[in-house]
């Protein structure tokens, strides 16, 4: 019973991930760093957002490699196909937004972007929970925060990487795209945002046994 009812949960969290990442995406107003990267590259690749996205997890997953981070071969494939199903999501869902709605008025907009970082904060915190493997960008996180011994300044090496993928394509684009308003909100926001919901929503653990 334990591993269909924890199936459930992890599925649920990458479906509701995807989800508020293609909010923001739609609203137009910033995203998530690594999620804005994704966005930006569309522009030099000729792949969707969601391919360029796995892309880039693929590319965590190999930096956090060659800096010595131990990570079995299981849970690589297990990660990587964790970053696939989460892309994939992410087109799906921006797919189904250009059929139904994309806002145009600044506030119906600002209210995609609010909808997209409470869902990508109520996934996160689900995610934690109910799974033991991450997506590849959490395992580069782990991997700065050991070599540099301070979780602080990983976290801001950790972001200083997609920001500069997309702002070297906005630069050579002369355009803004994927940074803004909504970048900001969610590196200064969703850890209060995590906590919060943590509060509110708490997975009970299946015994062993069961």
């Amino acid at each position: 019973m334990r591993i269909p009812l924890h199936s459930f949960w992890f599925l649920f969290s990458v479906t509701l991930n995807a989800l508020g990442n293609s909010f923001m995406i739609i609203s137009h107003l910033g995203s998530a760093p690594w999620t804005s990267a994704g966005e930006n590259l569309v522009y030099v690749l000729p792949f969707s957002i969601g391919v360029c996205i796995i892309m880039l997890h693929l590319f965590s997953l190999l930096l956090s490699y060659f800096m010595k981070m131990k990570i079995t071969i299981e849970v690589i494939l297990k990660s990587m196909a964790l970053a696939v199903l989460f892309g994939i999501f992410i087109d799906l869902f921006l797919y189904i937004h250009q059929l139904l709605y994309v806002p145009e008025h600044t506030i119906s907009r600002y209210i995609y972007l609010f909808i997209g970082l409470n869902l990508i904060a109520i996934a996160i915190c689900v995610y934690f929970q109910a799974s033991s493997i991450y997506l590849p960008t959490d395992f580069l996180l782990k991997a700065f925060g050991k070599l540099m011994n301070n979780y602080t300044l990983a976290t801001i090496v950790w972001t200083i990487i997609p920001l500069s993928i997309g702002i070297i394509i906005i630069v050579y684009r002369q355009q803004i795209s994927g940074i803004g308003p909504g970048t900001f909100l969610f590196m200064l926001g969703i850890g209060l945002m995590i906590d919060q919901y943590n509060r509110w929503i708490v997975i009970q653990q299946t015994p062993e046994n069961v």
